[in-house]
């Protein structure tokens, strides 16, 4: 019989006691320099929260709201983190996808000469038929002569033709020669890349 107010009186001073350990309190300065604390999280702090336990032992810090324009450069900072994050991925997946492609630089260059195969022959079917037409162009001239200058329309459509069928073919081999470039620019940056890593490797063997 005595033990009963006695557990009881043990479950009370337990459940004071978690309840007295649950009491946090909460620490900052204001805006005006003065100290405040209270047992609940306060609003009117001008700087970092502390979040200290009973005995006084600081749990956490806890930051203040951001500004409108302290929010606006957090999210710019994201982006620009992710966007930074997002790129060395990327880097790594055209490193991998490189090293997995080419077994050595020799490949790359059989590669190159494969991708400048269709340009190549269509430049020189270009220049081939430019002379064609420059051929036909000076027999034009040539023949018109007798003309004296006074061409009739149909022969001077004959010349217009033929000059609008140079410029085609010029225009189309000016593209073609910009792809070789292209093509160049793109495999000289693959075996540049491809000596980096492969250095790399090897460096980080030995």
């Amino acid at each position: 019989m005595n033990r009963g107010p006695r557990a009881l009186l043990v479950v009370c001073v337990a459940i004071a006691t978690s309840d007295a350990a649950a009491q946090n309190l909460y620490s900052c300065r204001d805006h005006a320099g003065h100290t405040i604390t209270s047992d609940r999280p306060i609003t009117e702090c001008a700087g970092v929260m502390r979040e200290l336990g009973p005995t006084g032992v600081l749990r956490r810090e806890i930051a203040p709201p951001l500004t409108a324009e302290q929010t606006r450069q957090k999210e710019i900072d994201d982006k620009l983190r992710r966007d930074t994050d997002e790129a060395a991925r990327e880097k790594r997946r055209r490193d991998s996808a490189l090293l997995a492609a080419y077994s050595n630089e020799e490949a790359i260059e059989a590669a190159r000469r494969r991708s400048l195969a269709d340009a190549d022959d269509s430049i020189r079917g270009s220049k081939a038929r430019i002379e064609e037409l420059m051929k036909d162009r000076r027999t034009l001239v040539q023949d018109g002569e007798v003309y004296k200058g006074k061409l009739p329309p149909l022969y001077q459509r004959k010349l217009d033709d033929n000059q609008a069928l140079i410029d085609d073919e010029q225009a189309s081999m000016k593209m073609r020669q910009a792809d070789v470039e292209r093509i160049n620019q793109r495999y000289n940056e693959e075996v540049r890349r491809y000596r980096d890593l492969t250095s790399s490797n090897k460096a980080a063997v030995r």
